[in-house]
């Protein structure tokens, strides 16, 4: 990228801060438009940046040009004639003062890739790697952009952490998104155009943290959470206290007792925990070998009148995965962020001469829990940068209660609200994309039914970013964990549901029904090449009007007449089968009640399936219903009829 001298000054400074907002420091062209690009074909091209306020920018893309004014602000956006597929070109911005130049930039298809760890995970992690990075991945047509883990409590116009568009190589397409490769790759063999890639993926993050504030008010239960948002955005110590007062709400009627008004050595159900900083799976004690759930933490440190006036924060090092913290009874921070190292800032009068109270409630939902590193990580930090390491032996109580419907603080990493939208996609502005990608769902399946509600929010949302004609192309959860015999309730395939009934109420989204490719023992699949063909076969129905089945054999009616019920499918390709057995399996007839379903022996006959029903209730029909089902109905295209409640008409 070609800049001027002061352009190439500030980009160090970019490298080791924040971008800023706008004005005079931001570049001209904003971080999307770099070296290497790729711009979206057959559509207007919205370019923006930032200049001098009231300065006239000059945009021009080979032998298209745009002018624009910047704003009071400095902030301007110049709109280039819609251009056919091709280049290299040459994007170039210019003021009376500076000028600036993104080269070897493209013009082709533009994929927005988005979800949680699986589609996140990396090339080197997918099926046949040492392949998959060899000389296939000389890829010089695909370009690449990562957006980095950030958050944000208010939207953001500019990355909080650098960004650069990369041609694909055997030297770089290991460390990228694999569903996100994979599908660019499957969609060039289908039309031979340029084809870039933006990935903004976050492991574990919930659906609300992609979703912005506007958009999750309109959802019943955020309002008061995102209240608490805005606080801590005007004051942190405003809102941690709000939300710990919330928490307290719902922590009381447990009766457990306000464990955070004890001082150390007070109070009954205290151990002394090890002395080295593990997970508390790993510290031999039975009860705490598999515990996901709450742990009370709690220590003291003994200072002088001079330390504890001039205490400036506490720090404690990484905790899995939320926690609640304490000093002497005043909440001072909160945060869920697995592994995440805590810093709290520390308000005057906090502290006090002789023995302080540090009380944590740490919550852990999933895998290891409890405060990690070592025991330099956990100090009273001083004004001046000193640590006054907190020394006395932590004691713990495991609290064994219900915490499903325990507050969860909103400016959270991987489960705020709005927060990775504000750092991660509100960023990347207007830029042009054919569709959005969209792979997540692991991190909501404790409460799948609301599900539908938030996809079809965030849909909304992203629609009024980059278009009201935006389409999504969005993967169903595939299978994970062991098998069930019988029926059984299933929060992963309740989710499946909500995924599919968002999807079909949408006339621009398609679904991927990634089942089959899962994995038994691991929540990341390797298959994600499988999973990139079944997105391409949905994006060539989808975007490209092809006379195709999208996601496999869908339900169309079910229906009783006397003694049976029937299932009758369409979107098959060729003929619907049962693969490996004699007839379909995965096919269960309910009553109303949780609890009612029951297996049934199907027989399959051209486009639709026969349940007998027998002496049980008929009121619900399920099909591939569990964490792990074992469903077996595809059609001659080998894609799989996806998990589906229905009632019986």
């Amino acid at each position: 990228m070609k800049k001027n001298a002061s352009i190439l000054g500030l980009t160090t400074l970019l490298a080791l801060s924040p971008l800023p907002t706008h004005a005079a420091e931001a570049p001209l062209l904003h971080p999307m438009f770099q070296d290497h690009g790729v711009l979206q074909r057959g559509a207007p091209i919205k370019v923006w940046g930032d200049a001098k306020p009231g300065e006239s920018v000059t945009v021009t893309l080979g032998d298209a040009k745009a002018t624009a004014k910047a704003g009071k602000d400095g902030a301007w956006q110049a709109i280039l004639p819609a251009q056919k597929a091709g280049g290299p070109f040459t994007l170039t911005a210019k003021t009376a003062s500076a000028e600036q130049s993104a080269t070897d930039v493209l013009v082709g298809d533009v994929y927005l890739c988005s979800g949680q760890s699986n589609m996140e995970m990396q090339v080197r992690r997918s099926l046949d790697a040492w392949n998959e990075t060899g000389t296939r991945a000389n890829q010089p047509l695909m370009r690449y952009l990562n957006v980095e883990r950030d958050t944000a409590t208010t939207p953001k116009r500019q990355f909080g952490k650098p960004v650069s568009w990369q041609p694909i190589s055997p030297k770089n397409v290991g460390d990228m998104s694999a569903v996100c490769y994979f599908f660019g790759r499957e969609m060039r063999k289908l039309e031979d155009v340029p084809v870039g890639l933006i990935n903004s993926a976050w492991g574990g993050s919930t659906i609300e943290a992609w979703t912005g504030a506007e958009a999750l008010r309109k959802q019943d239960g955020y309002e008061k959470p995102l209240s608490f948002l805005a606080r801590y955005d005007r004051d942190v110590i405003d809102g941690v206290r709000g939300f710990t007062d919330s928490w307290v709400d719902w922590w009381r009627p447990l009766g457990k007792g306000d464990l955070w008004l004890e001082t150390y050595g007070q109070g009954e159900g205290w151990r002394e925990a090890p002395a080295t900083f593990r997970p508390w799976e790993s510290w031999g004690v039975p009860e705490l070998a598999a515990y996901n759930g709450l742990v009370w933490m709690r220590t003291t440190i003994t200072l002088t009148e001079a330390q504890a006036k001039g205490a400036a924060a506490l720090r404690l090092g990484p905790i899995d995965d939320l926690d609640i913290t304490w000093v002497n009874g005043t909440a001072v921070g909160s945060l869920y962020g697995p592994g995440d190292p805590r810093r709290y800032r520390l308000p005057p009068g906090t502290l006090k001469a002789g023995a302080n109270t540090i009380t944590i409630a740490i919550l852990d939902g999933y895998g290891d829990g409890g405060l990690y590193g070592s025991a330099e990580a956990q100090a009273v930090e001083l004004a001046d940068g000193s640590l006054l390491t907190l020394a006395t032996p932590w004691q713990y109580q495991p609290t064994p209660v219900d915490t499903s419907r325990a507050p969860q603080a909103p400016w959270g990493t991987v489960n705020g609200l709005s927060t990775i939208h504000n750092a991660m996609l509100a960023p990347i502005g207007p830029y042009g994309v054919r569709a959005a990608l969209w792979y997540q769902g692991e991190s909501n399946a404790a409460q799948p039914q609301k599900y539908k509600a938030l996809l079809t929010g965030l849909m909304g949302d992203w629609r009024r970013q980059f278009g009201a004609d935006l389409p999504f192309l969005v993967v169903q959860l595939p299978e994970w964990g062991y098998p069930s015999d019988k029926p059984v309730e299933s929060n992963w395939a309740a989710l499946r549901e909500s995924q599919r009934a968002a999807v079909a109420a949408d006339p621009k989204a398609g679904l991927a029904v990634a089942l089959g490719v899962g994995d038994w023992y691991d929540i990341h699949p390797a298959n994600k090449q499988i999973v990139a063909k079944r997105l391409v076969r949905a994006a060539q129905k989808l975007l490209r009007g092809e006379a195709v089945t999208g996601s496999g054999p869908l339900p169309a009616a079910v229906t009783r007449s006397g003694d049976t019920v029937s299932v009758r499918f369409t979107d098959i390709d060729g003929k619907l089968g049962a693969l490996g057995y004699h007839r379909p399996l995965g096919f269960e007839l309910c009553g109303e009640a949780a609890g009612s379903c029951r297996f049934i022996d199907a027989t399959l006959s051209g486009d639709t399936v026969t349940l007998p029903v027998g002496n049980g209730p008929a009121v619900r029909v399920r099909y591939c219903w569990a964490d792990s089902p074992v469903c077996n109905l595809y059609d001659g295209a080998r894609l799989p009829a996806g998990p589906f409640e229905a009632v019986v008409k």
